[in-house]
């Protein structure tokens, strides 16, 4: 019989084993700080498991484990399809935590079953709870922690011990996924943002270059060099703000900087507009980026750079309301595309943009995938 009196609660781990909680920023450093918070919670523990990452109600597709499990994603996989506890989550919407004893009952019965002959045994445990963590009437994170055979059962004095360690869990958790989830959104935006006809940069308050999509650094080129130069400086490793544009960018801080924060100074939301100095159809517009009294974050700039020759330009007899298929590819794809529907061979292209005929033909390959059309003819058909 496991001994399931006189057990007292004891208290939780001191507050420095929670600091690597606390610190978590990646998926990683989640995992590595709270198995051992787990195992040292609620010892004795054979086994101390994270998981994250569930969709819907679905299994979690990371795992963290302590002792690690070799091959685990094969290994959860397959103890995800027989697994007795799934079915027992779905059916009880928003528990904050369970014993496993709730779920397979008396220990002879749960030794009988398949789970436990395959899984359970193998991993050393017999005896286990878990707690919980939802959004809405959806699984976000849970973790388990075991006990082996002979050991103490997971008691009253175990969920209280849970209770009140899991909203350390849930904050250290949340942080993670927030964080997961602005990188992804950022990562979107960069990338929508690198095929738009447009010159886009984000500079950081001292004007160093956060963000630049492809046409940005095409355009800052033009800018500092000239069209007939630039086209052989095209790298973001030479990216260079052009002198006219750091000067609008060095005002704005300047002023920034003179006004009182505490009188909650409101500057202008309208891009400041400037045209190249010798070259009249390129233009940029610059504004200042959470320069609003009260934010933590330090102040950027929002540059955009136009080239507006190109609207003069029969834009290849490409009609304006086609025009915007030709968004999902890059500036440099663009231009190939426009000279083919011209009617331009491949040699042709190459010669105009300065190009290798190989990159070229790379080139028109990605045209081809991105817009779906097996061939240069029927690439034309699309676009007139």
């Amino acid at each position: 019989m496991k001994k399931t009196h006189g057990r007292k609660a004891e208290p939780l781990p001191p507050e420095a084993s929670l600091f690597p909680l606390h610190a978590a920023l990646e998926v990683e450093d989640l995992g590595r700080a709270v198995l051992p918070l787990l195992r040292a919670a609620f010892a004795p523990t054979v086994r101390a498991t994270l998981f994250l990452g569930h969709f819907e109600m679905r299994e979690a597709r990371r795992v963290f484990t302590d002792p690690p499990i070799a091959e685990a994603t094969e290994w959860y996989k397959e103890r995800g399809r027989i697994n007795p506890f799934t079915p027992y989550i779905s059916a009880h919407r928003r528990i904050t935590h369970y014993r496993f004893s709730d779920v397979v009952g008396l220990p002879e019965k749960f030794r009988a079953t398949e789970f436990y002959r395959r899984f359970a045994k193998a991993e050393g445990w017999a005896d286990g709870m878990s707690g919980l963590f939802w959004r809405g009437d959806q699984v976000k994170a849970m973790f388990s922690v075991y006990r082996g055979p002979g050991g103490p059962e997971f008691g009253a004095a175990d969920v209280a011990r849970l209770l009140e360690l899991r909203p350390y869990l849930e904050v250290a958790i949340d942080r993670v996924q927030l964080l997961h989830a602005e990188r992804l959104h950022r990562r979107v935006l960069e990338e929508f943002n690198r095929h738009i006809p447009l010159g886009l940069m984000l500079l950081d308050w001292e004007l160093n270059p956060v963000f630049t999509n492809t046409e940005a650094v095409k355009e800052c080129a033009v800018w500092c060099h000239g069209p007939g130069v630039a086209r052989g400086l095209i790298t973001r490793d030479r990216l260079e703000l052009p002198a006219s544009i750091r000067a609008v960018c060095e005002r704005i801080r300047g002023e920034i900087l003179h006004a009182n924060a505490k009188d909650r100074p409101k500057f202008a939301r309208a891009l400041e507009r400037l045209a190249h100095p010798t070259i009249p159809d390129r233009l940029a517009a610059v504004s200042a980026v959470n320069a609003s009294a009260g934010l933590l974050a330090t102040p950027g700039f929002l540059v955009v750079l136009e080239d507006r020759s190109l609207e003069r330009q029969p834009s290849a007899r490409v009609p304006l309301e086609k025009q915007r298929l030709l968004w999902v590819l890059t500036p440099s794809e663009r231009e190939v595309a426009l000279l083919i529907c011209e009617g331009c061979s491949n040699a042709e292209v190459a010669r105009r943009l300065k190009k290798s005929p190989l990159t070229t033909k790379k080139q028109l390959t990605s045209i081809f995938a991105k817009l779906k059309v097996p061939s240069r003819g029927r690439l034309m058909a699309l676009l007139r």
